[in-house]
């Protein structure tokens, strides 16, 4: 038998019933945040350093709103006073991502 699951109840629901299911199904996606030990942030900073300074490619995966996400630029700056790193990205702009998110970098 080829059931359609959820699919086929659907249009026997309210769409405020539908929106929450999409909501909890959303939610059950959502990870936590990372956590990293010392050395790790430590590789981090010097990664970000280096590649500051040599004005490498990089690509930059951070945590945001329960999702890993992937991107990548150039590091223009380091902003000390709001802990973020201005990144211009492929389409040229400029996207502040702060240093606590910051999971992993790649040259």
């Amino acid at each position: 038998m080829n059931d359609r699951g959820s699919i086929k109840w659907t249009s026997l629901m309210l769409p405020e019933h539908v929106e929450l299911l999409k909501s909890i199904w959303s939610e059950d996606k959502r990870i936590q945040r990372p956590l990293l030990d010392e050395q790790e942030l430590e590789l981090i900073n010097n990664q970000m350093i280096e590649a500051y300074q040599d004005n490498q490619l990089i690509t930059l995966t951070y945590y945001q709103s329960g999702k890993m996400l992937a991107i990548s630029g150039t590091i223009q700056r380091f902003d000390q006073l709001k802990q973020k790193v201005l990144l211009k990205n492929l389409n040229e702009e400029i996207l502040a991502i702060p240093f606590n998110d910051i999971y992993r970098i790649q040259s």
